[in-house]
Protein backbone atom coordinates (compact mmCIF):
# COMPACT_ATOMS: atom_id res chain seq x y z
CA UNK A 1 0.00 0.00 0.00
CA UNK A 2 1.52 3.46 -1.34
CA UNK A 3 0.72 5.98 2.02
CA UNK A 4 -0.90 9.11 0.21
CA UNK A 5 0.76 12.25 0.14
CA UNK A 6 0.34 14.23 3.33
CA UNK A 7 -2.15 17.91 1.84
CA UNK A 8 -1.67 20.64 4.24
CA UNK A 9 -5.31 22.13 5.84
CA UNK A 10 -5.64 25.42 6.65
CA UNK A 11 -7.07 26.34 9.84
CA UNK A 12 -7.09 30.18 9.66
CA UNK A 13 -4.81 32.26 11.47
CA UNK A 14 -2.57 30.78 14.09
CA UNK A 15 -2.73 33.26 16.67
CA UNK A 16 -6.30 32.74 16.75
CA UNK A 17 -6.52 28.98 17.82
CA UNK A 18 -3.89 29.69 20.47
CA UNK A 19 -6.15 32.13 22.35
CA UNK A 20 -9.66 31.56 23.22
CA UNK A 21 -10.35 34.54 25.79
CA UNK A 22 -13.86 34.97 23.95
CA UNK A 23 -14.75 31.61 24.33
CA UNK A 24 -13.79 30.87 27.69
CA UNK A 25 -16.52 34.18 28.85
CA UNK A 26 -19.07 32.66 26.98
CA UNK A 27 -18.77 29.44 28.93
CA UNK A 28 -18.61 31.01 32.15
CA UNK A 29 -21.70 33.15 30.92
CA UNK A 30 -23.53 30.15 30.46
CA UNK A 31 -22.46 28.36 33.10
CA UNK A 32 -20.54 25.74 31.35
CA UNK A 33 -17.56 26.55 32.58
CA UNK A 34 -17.84 25.84 36.51
CA UNK A 35 -14.44 25.47 38.48
CA UNK A 36 -14.13 24.87 42.24
CA UNK A 37 -13.50 27.94 44.58
CA UNK A 38 -9.70 27.13 45.44
CA UNK A 39 -9.04 26.14 41.84
CA UNK A 40 -10.29 28.78 40.48
CA UNK A 41 -8.07 31.18 42.85
CA UNK A 42 -4.87 28.91 41.73
CA UNK A 43 -5.72 29.44 38.05
CA UNK A 44 -6.46 32.79 38.49
CA UNK A 45 -3.14 33.42 39.91
CA UNK A 46 -1.50 32.02 37.86
CA UNK A 47 -3.41 34.00 34.69
CA UNK A 48 -1.91 36.96 36.84
CA UNK A 49 1.74 35.78 36.75
CA UNK A 50 1.79 35.03 33.75
CA UNK A 51 0.23 38.49 32.05
CA UNK A 52 2.30 40.12 34.87
CA UNK A 53 5.65 38.25 33.13
CA UNK A 54 4.20 39.00 29.36
CA UNK A 55 3.45 42.86 30.82
CA UNK A 56 7.06 42.94 31.33
CA UNK A 57 8.40 41.71 28.44
CA UNK A 58 6.09 44.24 26.08
CA UNK A 59 7.38 46.96 28.31
CA UNK A 60 11.06 46.34 27.70
CA UNK A 61 10.46 45.76 23.88
CA UNK A 62 8.81 49.28 24.11
CA UNK A 63 11.84 50.34 25.64
CA UNK A 64 13.67 48.82 22.70
CA UNK A 65 11.63 50.41 20.23
CA UNK A 66 11.71 54.24 22.51
CA UNK A 67 15.73 53.77 22.30
CA UNK A 68 18.71 54.73 20.29
CA UNK A 69 21.47 51.71 19.67
CA UNK A 70 23.61 54.24 21.70
CA UNK A 71 21.13 54.46 24.81
CA UNK A 72 20.99 50.97 24.91
CA UNK A 73 24.89 50.98 25.38
CA UNK A 74 25.14 52.84 28.04
CA UNK A 75 22.49 50.72 30.54
CA UNK A 76 23.67 47.50 31.92
CA UNK A 77 24.67 44.95 29.80
CA UNK A 78 22.10 42.34 31.53
CA UNK A 79 19.37 45.16 31.12
CA UNK A 80 20.46 45.59 27.70
CA UNK A 81 20.30 41.57 26.92
CA UNK A 82 17.23 41.52 28.45
CA UNK A 83 15.78 44.36 26.24
CA UNK A 84 16.83 42.92 23.29
CA UNK A 85 15.73 39.34 23.97
CA UNK A 86 12.59 40.45 24.59
CA UNK A 87 12.21 42.78 21.66
CA UNK A 88 13.69 38.95 19.49
CA UNK A 89 11.45 37.10 20.86
CA UNK A 90 8.55 39.38 20.52
CA UNK A 91 9.19 40.06 16.77
CA UNK A 92 9.67 36.02 15.88
CA UNK A 93 6.40 35.14 17.76
CA UNK A 94 4.38 37.50 15.67
CA UNK A 95 3.10 39.56 17.74
CA UNK A 96 2.03 36.66 20.51
CA UNK A 97 2.97 38.63 23.47
CA UNK A 98 1.03 41.32 22.69
CA UNK A 99 -2.47 39.49 21.83
CA UNK A 100 -1.30 37.16 25.10
CA UNK A 101 -1.81 40.55 26.77
CA UNK A 102 -4.86 41.30 25.20
CA UNK A 103 -6.29 37.87 26.02
CA UNK A 104 -4.91 37.05 29.11
CA UNK A 105 -7.18 39.42 31.01
CA UNK A 106 -10.26 37.91 29.51
CA UNK A 107 -9.17 34.25 31.20
CA UNK A 108 -9.40 35.85 34.88
CA UNK A 109 -12.43 37.24 34.31
CA UNK A 110 -14.07 33.94 33.16
CA UNK A 111 -12.29 32.30 35.94
CA UNK A 112 -13.84 34.13 38.08
CA UNK A 113 -16.97 34.26 36.54
CA UNK A 114 -16.80 30.29 36.72
CA UNK A 115 -16.17 30.19 40.14
CA UNK A 116 -18.55 28.09 42.25
CA UNK A 117 -19.03 30.04 46.10
CA UNK A 118 -16.89 28.55 48.49
CA UNK A 119 -18.60 26.34 50.65
CA UNK A 120 -19.68 27.07 54.08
Amino acid sequence: MTPRPHRAVDHGDATDREFAGDLFLRLAADGVLVVEWAEAGRIIAGLRDTLDAVTGRLRLVDLLRGSSLDALGRIHPDVADAVVDAAFHEQVSGGRLRRASDELPKYIEAFERARTPPAG
